[in-house]
């Protein structure tokens, strides 16, 4: 089994469904931070006891512009730690907050950490939306943050159930006219419904989770005939409830129904779990072959 770890950790790996701001090692924060005194859970009463966590101890940590930045600092060097060569993280368009609400600030800090980290790491960020952000904010620092060059994509997210898309979609054709990738957060915790819906109004490149789509041949179906991958976070979707262990996860069986799916960390700082040691639960409990994992760690380079 030691061979294989060290298989794991030495291969080039991408994580693509990674939240900047709290993709950083809990191993990292604490050098950065000795003083701070955090538990973490084990597990997380769903999304909601997620964010509890997030507004009630980490932002009591992250308080400044360059507390903001030293978590973003630490996110990049836990992926290179885990030999993360393609990181595809989201910067949260309501971070303006801690810099003034001024955005271009906020880009010229995205654009000097590519720059600071570009011999280590492709580093390709995506821009970050809540579906609770003001649409005013969107459509005026979004566009500014989409013409500035300085983004890869656009992701989504918040709350799945009962939130109405459609004031997305204008922002989505944008974006897709100005050549940027787009992903959305469905399907975690809602059913295959509102995949569909998803996917019928904003035509994503790429569904962060989409894990429920196995309920349903027609999602699935419907995944497959546009071309759609899955950006799958194993140990996240299991602490926040979505999945009760990683024997009943759904993600071979999305596999084998031909869908492609890439394995990633969510929040590093949170769910305490690498790329390579998710690979390798999935090996040790005989989920997927390494011939398999090696496929699908190819998958999020494509």
């Amino acid at each position: 089994m030691k061979k294989q770890v060290t298989q794991f950790k030495n291969l080039p790996k991408a994580d693509v469904h990674s939240h900047l701001h709290l993709a950083g090692s809990q191993h990292r924060f604490a050098h950065r931070y000795p003083d701070a005194q955090l538990n973490f859970p084990i597990s997380y009463n769903g999304l909601s006891g997620m964010i509890d966590f997030i507004y009630g101890h980490l932002n009591t940590i992250m308080l400044t512009d360059k507390d903001v930045i030293n978590f973003m600092e630490i996110a990049i060097e836990s992926a290179i730690d885990d030999n993360i060569t393609l990181l595809e993280a989201s910067i949260d368009l309501g971070l303006a907050r801690f810099f003034n609400n001024n955005i271009e600030k906020v880009i010229e800090v995205v654009q000097t950490l590519k720059e600071d980290y570009k011999s280590q790491i492709n580093f390709k960020p995506d821009l970050g939306i809540n579906k609770d952000l003001l649409l005013g904010k969107l459509y005026s620092d979004g566009i500014v943050c989409l013409e500035s060059g300085v983004f890869n994509g656009i992701d989504l997210y918040g709350q799945e159930k009962k939130k109405d898309l459609k004031p997305f979609v204008r922002f989505y054709e944008m974006a897709k006219t100005m050549g940027h990738k787009t992903k959305v957060h469905i399907g975690e915790f809602s059913d295959p419904q509102s995949i569909n819906e998803t996917i019928n109004l904003l035509q994503p490149q790429e569904l962060q989770h989409g894990i429920r789509a196995v309920e349903s041949n027609r999602t699935m179906d419907l995944i497959l005939e546009n071309n759609i991958r899955l950006n799958i976070c194993p140990t996240s979707n299991i602490l926040l409830g979505a999945v009760d262990n990683i024997k009943n996860h759904p993600i071979r069986k999305l596999f084998d129904y031909g869908i492609k799916v890439t394995i990633n960390t969510d929040d590093l700082i949170l769910f305490d779990t690498t790329v390579s040691e998710e690979f390798l639960k999935l090996f040790k409990e005989n989920i997927f072959s390494f011939e398999e994992l090696d496929v699908i760690r190819q998958n999020a380079f494509n």
